[in-house]
């Protein structure tokens, strides 16, 4: 008897996003799979998932297959946001910590497997231009906010009451350029109790701030993200108009390489992770010309790829239509 054909997956395209996008690797699944956040066009928050497991690996129903993303989750509504971060924390055991920011205010929410998604007091800093944030191997939260005013502010959180967090002002840039206008901010996490490394972007020139506030400087860019290598040193991506993307370490010689992008246009957001389970890789979220492409950097050496950032869904166990996007 010939084999039934397999269901054809319900597929659709990401819904439309403006702003900043968040990514991080989750600490679900088998490999831990990849979670993107995107600011809605005109509400909201949304997040989607891309499922890491192996290849041969059955999915959940109504889940996405190994190798593709899932449907979005609307949340969050009541704000338009121009910009979104997520970290995988180890508190809670293993919560979402997500800071965003509409217009000049700070947001900061969590995700709980018991709650979901909830509202938290944001942290300090005032107006912002840029908002960061990260949780170095000591499990340390920190947030950084790039104030209106162009100076870099950085905040280190007691979380010993966690999911109430206490914040404390750390000297953010001591060696800053007193001329240095800044339009976005990134941190990366340190280990062994130390600070976070600081990324300070500029369409004329950028620079990195080592965890002991060395500096390093960058090339401008209109935009960027950044990793922690697998050695433990920073690895910057930079867009500055051209159809790559600049890949350089911070404090070390030579031009660094160049990442090809897909698509076509001008790229307005980007956003990156290491991956725990493909040591030196990088896996990188970009909206250029108004589409998202998900690319996959394998390091020096390594031929990188690219696909549309596509939702396909399997069949939910009984069958019944269900929309690939959906409101909490």
């Amino acid at each position: 008897m010939a084999a039934a054909p397999p269901t054809p997956l319900r597929t659709a395209l990401p819904p439309p996003s403006r702003g900043g996008l968040g990514l991080a690797q989750g600490r679900y699944g088998a490999r831990g799979n990849l979670e993107l956040m995107l600011c809605d066009e005109r509400d909201g928050l949304w997040v989607l998932w891309f499922n890491c497991d192996p290849e041969n690996a059955a999915p959940d129903p109504g889940g996405p297959p190994p190798g593709e993303w899932s449907g979005g989750l609307r949340f969050a509504t009541g704000h338009r946001y121009d910009e979104v971060t997520v970290v995988q924390s180890g508190h809670g055991p293993h919560h979402l910590e997500i800071v965003a920011r509409s217009g000049p205010t700070p947001h900061r929410l969590r995700w709980s497997p018991e709650a979901a998604f909830t509202v938290e007091a944001p942290p300090p800093g005032g107006a912002a231009n840029s908002v960061a944030e990260t949780e170095g191997t000591d499990g340390v939260l920190w947030a950084g906010a790039l104030g209106v005013d162009g100076v870099p502010r950085l905040f280190r959180a007691d979380t010993s009451a966690y999911p109430r967090l206490t914040w404390h002002e750390e000297p953010a840039a001591p060696s800053r350029p007193v001329d240095g206008v800044w339009n976005g901010m990134l941190l990366l996490p340190g280990s062994g109790g130390e600070r976070p490394g600081i990324v300070l972007t500029g369409a004329a020139a950028g620079t990195y701030l080592g965890p002991s506030g060395a500096p390093h400087p960058l090339p401008g860019a209109e935009t960027a993200a950044a990793v922690t290598g697998a050695d433990g040193e920073p690895l910057v991506y930079l867009w500055s108009g051209g159809p790559w993307l600049d890949v350089l370490r911070p404090g070390q010689s030579g031009d660094g390489r160049r990442l090809p992008l897909p698509g076509g246009g001008r790229v307005t957001a980007l956003a990156a992770t290491a991956l725990a389970h493909a040591e030196g890789s990088t896996d990188l979220v970009v909206r250029r010309g108004g589409e998202l492409w998900h690319l996959w950097d394998p390091g020096p050496g390594g031929t990188a790829c690219a696909a549309p950032v596509v939702s396909r869904l399997s069949a939910t166990a009984t069958g019944e239509p269900r929309p690939v996007h959906r409101c909490s």
